[in-house]
């Protein structure tokens, strides 16, 4: 487990973008650009993690299955944790990362077992209520990290074309 949680935490600086500024008003969309980088990035990562995962030798097919549902849930989770960190921040989201998914399955943790989000032990309800918790943690982090890879220099274009209209109906600037 603490194998997929820092490898899930590393993918969180594949949205890192030091020239986020100067591309914002580029053809190609945040989306786009961040999609690239996610299928660059994510099928070597998840490789990687299947082959540790594999030598570590999980005990049977259900643990194996619920790594791998803990897996995508961490990677989607850090993809939009990083990608709305990334938003706000200037395209630098990596480092807020981990902090962030750290905390967030301390506080799972803390919970009873019926209402973690992110279990890290049994659940009840067995191995698919794991499946199901898990997937669902990285359904949320894709829907996320879609929300957050709006393009921001076409949300300008259409709010200073409303302005400009709100602008020219009122008249003349005041002195």
């Amino acid at each position: 487990q603490a194998t997929t949680i820092l490898i899930a935490i590393s993918v969180g600086f594949a949205l890192d973008d030091p020239s986020y500024e100067l591309v914002g008003p580029s053809p190609s969309s945040l989306l786009r650009r961040r999609g690239w980088r996610v299928l660059v990035i994510v099928p070597p990562t998840a490789v990687a993690w299947m082959a540790l995962a594999s030598l570590q030798g999980p005990r049977g097919v259900e643990e194996t299955w619920a790594l791998a549902a803990m897996f995508a849930g961490l990677v989607g989770l850090t993809l939009g944790v990083a990608g709305a960190a990334g938003r706000r921040s200037g395209g630098r989201g990596g480092p807020v990362v981990a902090p962030i998914i750290l905390f967030a399955l301390i506080l799972s943790s803390a919970l009873p077992a019926e209402w973690r989000p992110m279990p890290m032990g049994d659940v009840p309800g067995g191995w698919p209520a794991i499946y199901i918790r898990w997937w669902s943690v990285a359904v949320l982090g894709v829907l996320i990290l879609l929300m957050s890879s709006r393009d921001p220099a076409r949300r300008g274009v259409v709010r200073a074309s409303r302005t400009k209209r709100v602008r020219s109906s009122q008249g003349p600037p005041r002195p």
